[in-house]
């Protein structure tokens, strides 16, 4: 914080509502004037604007009345009918749909915490999820519950299991969470520092980890994309990505109902039913990865609505030329281009950029309740300005712990700063540049090649769609660079001329050793690309 009260990149007027606070025996800087609970965030909106369109799935709409009686009725059944207490865990496995936004906090009001499970598992890797977490009740669907929850739900201690869809031998209709109308309002009381969410994320080795995201941090990761982008009442968010990870759950859909908006959620990404959603639905914000954007940019359908309500184009999760970003803004004119950088142990926002077409390299400051270091992973020791090291965030965003593991947690965090694995540089005003996953960086013989770096030079060529860096495996270099390379539809395009693209305008050690041209990138749920299933040498 400076002398006159500013952060670096944000105005007095948000600056202005901070403090300092200790938040999981750390100090951090927190919003004076907040909820408590992400129960009392949510019926803070659910009072404010009661008839108000909360929701839109498909056909379906449901008002803050009544997503909020739809809530209540759950935690009633969940606490009386089924013996739930505060601080059950409880394991959520769904695709975006309405069903999974009542569950969540229906969960959260009776007291107990959210396990979120991704679809895209099969049975053994949310077998451990279930076991680690100690879940002891599951809410799905049916098209889940057969294939992968079936074979192994007699080997696990969860013992309840609800199904949306039709009735299995076993299960529990999902109806009978919500059916029975009650009166009361349920409340269980919870510290704002007790856990909310188990949100697992792998790491580089061993097994997936569960971030533990606590109510103080929910509710921030809300008050920050809600100050930092100005959402308001007025915005119609579109949520594409997936509710189950941070981006679709804190960035958009928590950050919209505290600033009182609506989402419209898609069960999974579709560039022409996106395009057709965004003109059609009145949307005017949503955070998606570049190739979301890039997608819709280079869809058939891409101007055939008016789109110029669409005023808020946030990203994150990989990299995006400045090149893109010119086009977005010409294809949209008015709309204002965030890059944005989080993970899920800092519930979404570590960093996010003011107006990325300023300078469209940057991943932009620290979030204003967040500070940043470089630092140099092998000594600790903070590296100066425009000096690569690696990213360290702290904040009242930073996880409390991974869940049952405390010593991968005292090697994640140090003194209240998370090690986030990314390299990066900082300049003098404070924009924050990412270079590399640490464990992406190659090196080719001593000399370390940023993929991002290549990346970007070969974004500005017209004839690419989307590329990949990675490092293969060498006797002599110890690692070679590949390019992975879509190329846009209908174009000719060779694999010395992505070589000599990259010769003319970067060292010669950087011109990728293979070039292999592919139909699409290997992405998990949340659009990211899987670069581990493509460091092999191309036949």
């Amino acid at each position: 914080m400076y002398a006159d009260g500013t952060k670096v990149g944000w105005p007095k007027e948000i600056t202005d509502k901070l403090t300092r606070q200790m938040v999981h025996g750390r100090e951090n800087y927190v919003f004076k004037e907040r909820p408590k609970s992400l129960d009392e965030l949510f019926r803070r909106t659910v009072a404010k604007y009661p008839d108000k369109v909360a929701l839109i799935y498909e056909d379906q709409t449901l008002t803050y009345r009544e997503w909020d009686r739809l809530v209540n009725n759950m935690a009633a059944a969940l606490i009386n009918d089924y013996g739930i207490k505060k601080g059950d865990r409880i394991g959520l496995l769904f695709k975006n749909c309405l069903e999974c936004a009542i569950s969540m906090f229906g969960i959260i009001r009776a007291g107990a915490i959210v396990v979120l499970l991704n679809n895209k598992m099969k049975s053994a890797e949310i077998k451990y999820q279930l076991e680690n977490s100690g879940s002891i009740m599951l809410i799905t669907e049916e098209e889940n519950y057969g294939p992968t929850i079936a074979p192994i739900k007699d080997e696990i201690r969860c013992r309840l299991f609800v199904v949306l869809g039709e009735q299995m031998p076993g299960t529990i209709p999902f109806a009978k969470l919500v059916e029975k109308d009650v009166a009361e309002l349920v409340s269980v009381p919870v510290d704002e520092e007790d856990t909310a969410w188990i949100i697992y994320t792998s790491g580089t080795t061993g097994q997936p980890k569960g971030s533990q995201s606590s109510h103080i941090n929910g509710i921030h990761s809300a008050m920050v994309y809600a100050n930092s982008y100005e959402i308001t009442e007025e915005d119609r968010g579109i949520i594409a990505v997936p509710l189950f990870h941070v981006t679709g759950l804190f960035a958009q859909l928590m950050a919209l109902i505290y600033a009182g908006g609506s989402s419209v959620i898609m069960p999974k990404m579709d560039a022409a039913e996106m395009i057709r959603l965004i003109g059609e639905k009145h949307c005017t914000h949503t955070l998606s990865v570049p190739t979301v954007y890039i997608m819709m940019m280079n869809h058939p359908d891409a101007k055939k609505y008016d789109l110029s309500h669409f005023r808020i184009g946030a990203m994150g999760g990989a990299a995006i030329s400045a090149e893109s970003i010119r086009q977005i803004i010409e294809w949209i004119p008015g709309i204002k281009v965030h890059n944005t950088y989080g993970l899920t142990e800092v519930s979404s926002p570590g960093t996010l950029t003011p107006d990325s077409s300023v300078n469209a390299a940057t991943i932009g400051f620290p979030s204003v309740v967040s500070e940043v270091r470089s630092v140099n992973p092998e000594t600790g020791e903070e590296m100066p300005p425009n000096m690569e090291g690696e990213l360290w965030i702290k904040s009242v965003n930073v996880t409390k712990g991974y869940w049952e593991m405390p010593e991968a947690t005292a090697q994640a965090i140090t003194d209240g700063w998370l090690h986030t694995g990314d390299m990066v540089t900082i300049d003098e005003q404070g924009y924050v540049y990412i270079k590399d996953r640490l464990k992406d960086m190659i090196n080719r013989g001593g000399e370390k090649i940023f993929s991002v770096e290549v990346e970007d030079v070969l974004y500005t060529n017209p004839k690419i769609l989307e590329v990949a860096i990675v490092g293969v495996p060498d006797a002599k270099f110890g690692e070679l660079t590949k390019a992975v390379v879509v190329p846009k539809e209908g174009v000719s395009l060779t694999e010395q001329e992505v070589k000599d693209w990259v010769m003319d305008r970067m060292a010669k050690f950087k011109t990728p050793t293979y070039v292999e041209f592919v139909k699409e990138l290997p992405r998990n749920a949340n659009g990211k690309v899987m670069k581990k299933e493509l460091r092999y040498i191309p036949e």
